[in-house]
Order: C-alpha cells, then structure tokens, then sequence
C-alpha cells in the first residue's frame, strides 16, 4: 500500500519539477531575446561595424545577448584590426565594463574571450 501511496506522490513532483525547470528556461531565453532586440534598436555601431552585413550584425548581438544579461553599449573594433574581428563592450556596474571579443571562424561569428574593461579604453574601439 506504502508503494501505491509513493507513486503517487512521485508522479506528481516529477511533472511539477519539470514544468517548473521548462517555465525558468523559457523565462530566461524570453529575457534575452527582449535584450537581443532591443540591443539591434539601441546599440551604438562604430563605421567598421556599420560596414558588416546586416546578418552578421544580428549574429554578434545575439551572442553576447545570450552570454550575458546586461545592456550591450556598443561594437567595434580598434583601428588596424583584421575584419574578422571585433570586440562587444556590455554595461557592469557604473565604471566597469565587460569585453567580448570575436571573431569569424568559417564564416560564423564566436566569442574566443571575455574580461573587464574600462569605459575608457572601451571607447577605442568605438572610433574605426
């Protein structure tokens, strides 16, 4: 009878374990799909930026949009760089700053690193 009773029981939790694990994984995709788009609206793009195809814009955005949950403030890249690369600074704090570089790898954009940063040297890859 105790055996009957813990089927029971068990059932019940599973299912609500797992609509609770669906739901928190829907919320969370949600949250950064609003920030991927309103990252394409907002975002400052330096000229070399600007000078990607659309396609690839929206592929950068919506990696670092998915890697990390604050604002992207722009994307850019430092003067003299290969065009394979470019560099996504995303708000952290109020003097800081988080750094994602990429690059194109088979015609696909990829994060290869990630670290603090200033405003202040941010702001170089916001002039070419």
């Amino acid at each position: 009878m105790a055996a009957v009773a813990q089927l029971f029981l068990v059932r019940p939790v599973r299912r609500l374990t797992s609509l609770l694990f669906l739901s928190a994984i829907l919320v969370l995709v949600g949250c950064a799909t609003d920030r991927y788009r309103w990252t394409l609206a907002h975002v400052y793009m330096s000229p070399r930026a600007r000078q990607l195809p659309r396609a690839e814009l929206e592929e950068i955005v919506w990696l670092v949009s998915h890697a990390w949950d604050e604002a992207i403030v722009g994307v850019g890249q430092a003067c003299g760089e290969p065009p394979d690369t470019m560099h996504v600074v995303a708000r952290y704090g109020d003097y800081r700053t988080m750094v994602f570089d990429l690059k194109r790898v088979s015609g696909h954009w990829r994060i290869v690193d990630h670290g603090d940063g200033t405003p202040f040297i941010s702001t170089a890859w916001y002039g070419c």
